[in-house]
């Protein structure tokens, strides 16, 4: 007897995607532009270490979770696509490392933000962590 939530998860990955699917992680996408247009307050220097410490592992582990949600989205709108399985888990996970790095260099242009290398990796992390899940749940989905 399947579990419920196997069964929901089924249901899910047997639903044809429609093509307008791709909509969602582009809006997701505009959503990130929008966090990233955010102008830094500039007062990182002025806060006591423990307060700046938190505040920068808030800050970076956000970008896992965001970007991890936009390669899901992107593994998920591409399968209203004739992609392989294996090729849409590549290009879904291409398409959120070129917008991680696009993201940063738009961050460069904002006020009391700045670009950083370390963003992208997490960034890509979290594409990583989604495409793997991705493929693991769809595997099991299969093997039932």
């Amino acid at each position: 007897m399947l579990s419920r939530a196997r069964l929901l998860s089924q249901q899910i990955h047997s639903m044809a995607v429609p093509r307008f699917g791709l909509i969602l992680p582009l809006l997701y996408m505009g959503v990130i532009f929008l966090l990233s247009s955010i102008a830094g307050d500039g007062a990182a220097k002025t806060v006591d270490p423990f307060t700046q410490a938190i505040k920068a592992v808030i800050y970076n582990g956000a970008h896992i979770p965001l970007f991890a949600l936009l390669a899901w989205l992107w593994c998920w709108s591409l399968a209203g696509w004739n992609i392989s399985l294996n090729k849409r888990l590549i290009l879904a996970f291409c398409l959120t490392a070129v917008y991680a790095v696009s993201d940063e260099w738009h961050q460069s242009f904002t006020p009391g933000r700045d670009a950083s290398f370390m963003d992208i990796m997490l960034d890509m992390l979290g594409a990583y962590i989604a495409v793997y899940f991705y493929r693991g749940q769809l595997r099991t989905t299969a093997n039932g």
